[in-house]
């Protein structure tokens, strides 16, 4: 468990240190990870954690290491030997040379663990419970699909383009991207960590790819004539923040009115809060389990949502869980939520605790093949794509269940729960507002069906007059 702040007690200086002292990275390299080319998946702020970190680096090992070991087992112990037990390298195998592991992942999957508390669970097995489980899943399936996200993050930080001349004509400063990227929480902060990535030199040497497990942000190992990454776990306790966004966008909701629910309705297009196709993100999948259950004997009983996606901006998820949450506690129509993934909607929507999001796997692009069709070099040991095989799958499967399940446990039980449902318990709408938004939702998605049903008519009968 990661409980430091500092910046050495990361994850992430934690497993450079740990590589370091296990030959992976040269002296004069140290400290400078521009220089080993190091690339993560995804990012895991401190009271996130995560179990599937993976991180490319150039990484100084024998050159026959993965003749006999492909899934990099020995140099794995030799790197765990100078981990604390909270933080594990399951596997180090072999990727590209020019393979990084951001732009490589294609897709991230995420769990979170809901203390039954959190939904008014009288878990009695009565009608109520079960009224309120099926309230919980049919909101949490509302966001399968794409999606406008606007409302589940702050949308100023993603009116822009990439860029640095544009973003920062429009007030999103450097200093700005660095503060969200030191933000994200398991969540994606993508264009900021972009730029950031855009902005190191590439490095020099050879490499492989590790995958670990543990808490905080991670990173991993190599071996020779190849590019590397990296899969690691972490987790630690945090905050919550229970103020929402407002309709603007901003953090933070109007002091006087705390609990209110923010509406609003765009009529006509504004310049000055735009959505556009980078609020838009596709969510493959989103599952709630149906049964209550603790994560270890005797522990607290609670429910896990399941989620896979390409990438996520910052907080998606967790107000993504703050609104299914209101819904199945009913301090917030389920038809509230499914106006808020309309494009011309502002709501501001509770905030979830970070403490129980786990990003749990991560999903790569097969390896480039060469313009002739050849396999690329690091197929030979890791296959077409990087993914943990059995020895490394069966590690991950053991760290969660010894490390991960029984801290999670622990702050399943935490104090911030009962503050939390007491901030949702608050919330409120006004009524005409209200009944004024989703009235307007309903017509605007009306029209929007009519306009499609329109278009398929006379594409069919364009197509037709063609074939004639």
């Amino acid at each position: 468990m990661q409980q430091g702040t500092a910046p050495d007690a990361t994850i992430e200086d934690r497993l450079e240190e740990a590589i370091f002292k296990a030959g992976g990275i040269l002296a004069s390299n140290r400290g400078q990870l521009s220089k080993v080319g190091w690339s993560r998946s995804s990012r895991t702020d401190k009271s996130v954690h995560s179990l599937s970190t993976v991180i490319g680096m150039k990484m100084e090992v024998p050159v026959e290491a993965f003749d006999a070991d492909p899934e990099g087992q020995e140099l794995a112990a030799v790197v765990n030997s100078h981990l604390p037990p909270e933080v594990r390298v399951f596997s180090i195998q072999r990727v590209s040379k020019s393979w990084n592991a951001r732009s490589e992942c294609i897709r991230r999957t995420y769990n979170y663990w809901l203390p039954a508390s959190a939904l008014g669970l009288a878990l009695d097995g009565g009608e109520a419970d079960a009224a309120r489980m099926a309230l919980l899943r049919a909101a949490w399936e509302r966001f399968q699909g794409t999606h406008p996200f606007h409302n589940y993050t702050k949308r100023r930080l993603y009116r822009e383009p990439a860029g640095r001349d544009r973003a920062n004509r429009r007030g999103v400063t450097r200093a700005d991207r660095d503060r969200l990227a030191a933000e994200t929480e398991g969540e994606e902060a993508d264009e900021v960590e972009e730029e950031a990535a855009a902005d190191q030199p590439g490095g020099s040497g050879s490499g492989s790819s590790s995958s670990t497990g543990g808490g905080g942000s991670s990173a991993g190992g190599g071996g020779s004539g190849g590019a590397g990454s990296a899969t690691t776990g972490a987790a630690s306790s945090g905050g919550v923040d229970g103020g929402g966004i407002g309709v603007d966008g901003s953090s933070e909701a109007a002091p006087v009115e705390r609990g209110r629910v923010q509406l609003a309705w765009k009529h006509e297009k504004d310049g000055a809060d735009l959505v556009t196709k980078r609020h838009f993100r596709y969510m493959e999948w989103c599952r709630a389990d149906t049964e209550v259950k603790p994560l270890v004997p005797g522990g607290q009983p609670c429910v896990q949502l399941s989620l896979t996606g390409g990438n996520f901006m910052l907080h998606q998820i967790r107000h993504m869980v703050g609104a299914a949450v209101a819904v199945a506690r009913g301090t917030m129509p389920l038809e509230l939520l499914e106006a808020s993934l309309a494009t011309p909607a502002r709501v501001s929507l509770p905030l979830a605790p970070p403490s129980t999001l786990m990003l749990i796997g991560a999903q790569f692009s097969p390896f480039k093949r060469s313009w002739s069709g050849q396999a690329a070099e690091a197929a030979r040991w890791t296959g077409e794509t990087l993914e943990l095989k059995e020895r490394g799958a069966a590690a991950q499967r053991s760290f969660l269940q010894q490390v991960m399940h029984p801290a999670l446990d622990q702050m399943l039980a935490g104090e911030e729960w009962a503050q939390w449902c007491t901030d949702l318990d608050r919330l409120w709408c006004d009524p005409d507002e209200l009944q004024e938004m989703l009235s307007t939702h309903a017509t605007w998605r009306a029209a929007r069906q009519e306009a499609k049903v329109q278009a398929m008519l006379e594409e069919a009968a364009a197509l037709e007059n063609r074939e004639e």
